[in-house]
Formats: C-alpha cells, structure tokens, sequence
C-alpha cells in the first residue's frame, strides 16, 4: 500500500515537471495600432430599460455621447453644492455659542442620555 502511494506521487511529480520543461514559450502577438480608420466608440451606460428599445449602435453612440457631453458639468456642479453645502455649515454653527457647538457634538457622537 506504502509503495502503491509513493509510486503514485513519484508518477505525478515526473509528469508536472515534464510538463513545465517541455512547453514551447509561444511570442506575444503584436500589439496593433491603435491609430486605425475605425473611430474611438463612445462610452457609457443605458438609461434604466433602454435596453429593452432595441437601440441601433449609431443611437446608443449618440445617447454616449450626449452623457459624455453633460457629465463633466454634472460632476463640476455637484463639486460646487458640496462646497456650498460646507459653508453653510460652517456659518451655521458660527451662530452657536460654545456650549451649544459641546452640545451638538455630544448628540452627533450619540452621547446623548
């Protein structure tokens, strides 16, 4: 039983080594250039169910495109109520006298009792 154990691990260990040494390094197909005829394909994501129209690729590009279009100013705008958000934050609790700003911390961190 002992040697019908070790030949078989003997067996698999002649294999998988034969099998790393015996293995053709196959070269990397080359990279082919990106500056082709084909035009760059517009990015993004269907609306909810837009899937479902049965869009043609050339509608899809266009609905990409126009989501690319308002994105960055979506983004920039989001920005700008963030900070907004902050200042008014800010001279909120400006208004607070210094018990009050002990106060509100003290519920925020739920110490509140």
């Amino acid at each position: 039983m002992l040697r019908a154990g070790l030949f078989a691990v003997f067996a698999a260990v002649l294999v998988l080594s034969t099998g790393v040494d015996g293995q053709d390094k196959k070269e990397e197909p080359k990279k082919q250039d990106t500056k082709s005829d084909t035009p760059t394909k517009a990015k993004g994501v269907l609306p909810k169910n837009w899937s479902k129209l049965g869009l043609t690729d050339v509608q899809v590009q266009e609905v990409y495109k126009i989501q690319n279009k308002y994105n960055k100013q979506i983004a920039d705008l989001d920005a700008k109520i963030k900070e907004l958000k902050a200042a008014r934050d800010k001279e909120e609790k400006a208004v607070l006298t210094p018990e009050q700003k002990k106060r509100l911390e003290e519920i925020l961190l739920g110490k509140d009792k």
